[in-house]
């Protein structure tokens, strides 16, 4: 070690540039990584929910809606956004009855826009990604919790598998409750320690300026977690009897028989989409859920995909191009040690001898450049100019038990996969050129000295 050091401090008008190179690749790549690395895990979660078999049918409005316009009262501007929520259930209800006529298609949900199921990443949001949340009472804790509507008649824990804890046995007893609070688990031990212990309990779902309505607790189900921002598994699902109008995007949310295939089944439908219509909607492309968010899906969520993979893309463009830049300089400053490893050879070191010396050197630089690069960061943050990555929770919302919200074991994990890569890259920009100059006979190396 003594002998890279010296090595390192020999050669210290150039490796002053190397680290300062390094030090700046370590923090951009921070700053592009730590989003990233935060939202695929939240992604990698278990979801909650059954999608090997579903899939979503986007439905769009194939002839203009009726707008309003200045001269129209309040009243009639009400009359007309329910004339077209009606018409929209009717139709939509159309729709998904020529859904389940097709073969292999075992049940058919309507998705509700608050509900959703938008992107497979922001299940509870509505049109936009605003999570639709409401703040419920048990005596003196009160809590913000999905709000999340079905009706009876959707079959709508069948359809996406939510399975029952207890208050009932079966997927279809949960969805023909026509009374009273269905909880997330999570929801139920936080109020009351255990999912036993919620049934027949008088749930109050409160507003911020008082108490407004309570029902008793009829069923409690498995969490559900598929958002990619935060970690939020309280829910309460209740039976409000109405299917409303999603804007821009419509869904129709299906489960497929078993042993069906849904990216095979998504892409025969998609041979002939428009084949599933009524006056005025239309079903425009079918997608895996397991697809939805991803390159493959072209239609579902647009807003929520394309952040992300727009956040990727810019994040790799610029990582990519910081590592090509390393590369490149490392690769320069290892052939230009020709005639050095030249001589180490005829003085008898062996080629593994001179490939560790070479690797050790690059090793410590970047080592030494990460720890630089992550206390510039953490005074970065403090002095308010960054921030890592994690989800500002409003009061009285469910706290995150994962490392992201621990900061410092969120900080050492981030760091820990930006030293990976930036080690592979110093590792590679040396290694290969390293490799080039040890073929070269010491003749040919030392032919300059």
């Amino acid at each position: 070690m003594r002998k890279i050091l010296n090595n390192i401090w020999s050669q210290r008008t150039n490796n002053v540039w190397l680290f300062l190179e390094l030090i700046v690749v370590c923090f951009v790549a921070w700053t592009q990584l730590d989003p990233i690395i935060v939202r695929l895990y939240y992604r990698s979660l278990p979801s909650g929910i059954d999608g090997e078999r579903m899939v979503v049918a986007n439905i769009l409005s194939t002839k203009p809606y009726e707008l309003a316009d200045e001269s129209m009262t309040q009243e009639e501007r009400d009359n007309q956004y329910w004339k077209r929520e009606a018409e929209y259930g009717e139709e939509a209800n159309v729709i998904k009855r020529q859904l389940l006529a097709i073969d292999g298609v075992e049940q058919a949900s309507i998705a509700d826009p608050v509900m959703g199921i938008y992107a497979r990443t922001d299940l509870f949001s509505s049109p936009g990604g605003f999570s639709n949340m409401l703040r419920y009472a048990w005596q003196n804790d009160t809590v913000l919790a999905n709000n999340i509507c079905y009706s009876k008649d959707e079959h709508f824990f069948e359809t996406y598998g939510i399975q029952p804890i207890a208050g009932c046995k079966t997927s279809k007893e949960l969805s023909d409750i026509g009374r009273g609070w269905i909880v997330s688990q999570s929801l139920a031990e936080h109020f009351f320690g255990s999912v036993e212990a919620a049934i027949n309990k008088e749930l109050k779902a409160a507003s911020y300026v008082g108490i407004d309505w309570g029902q008793p607790i009829v069923a409690v189900v498995n969490d559900v977690h598929v958002s990619e921002k935060d970690y939020n598994t309280w829910a309460v699902y209740s039976n409000n009897g109405t299917i409303r109008h999603g804007g821009s995007q419509n869904l129709v949310v299906l489960r497929l028989k078993p042993g069906a295939n849904p990216r095979r089944f998504a892409e025969e439908q998609n041979m002939n989409p428009w084949n599933y219509a009524s006056d005025h909607y239309a079903v425009a492309s079918f997608t895996a859920y397991d697809d939805i968010g991803s390159a493959k899906n072209q239609f579902v969520a647009p807003t929520l995909s394309y952040d992300f993979n727009l956040q990727i893309a810019t994040a790799l463009f610029f990582l990519i191009n910081l590592c090509l830049g390393v590369i490149g300089t490392f690769w320069m400053q290892t052939k230009r040690r020709t005639e050095e490893s030249g001589i180490m050879r005829a003085f008898g070191a062996t080629k593994r001898r001179i490939m560790s010396m070479f690797l050790a050197e690059g090793w410590v630089l970047a080592t030494v450049s990460m720890f630089i690069a992550c206390v510039l960061y953490l005074n970065y943050v403090k002095m308010g100019f960054g921030e890592l990555y994690i989800s500002t929770h409003q009061p009285g919302t469910q706290p995150d038990p994962t490392w992201v919200a621990d900061k410092p074991l969120h900080f050492l994990i981030v760091s820990a996969i930006v030293y990976l890569i930036i080690l592979c890259t110093v590792l590679i920009g040396t290694a290969i050129p390293a490799a080039k100059i040890l073929r070269t006979r010491i003749t040919e190396a030392l032919r300059d000295e």
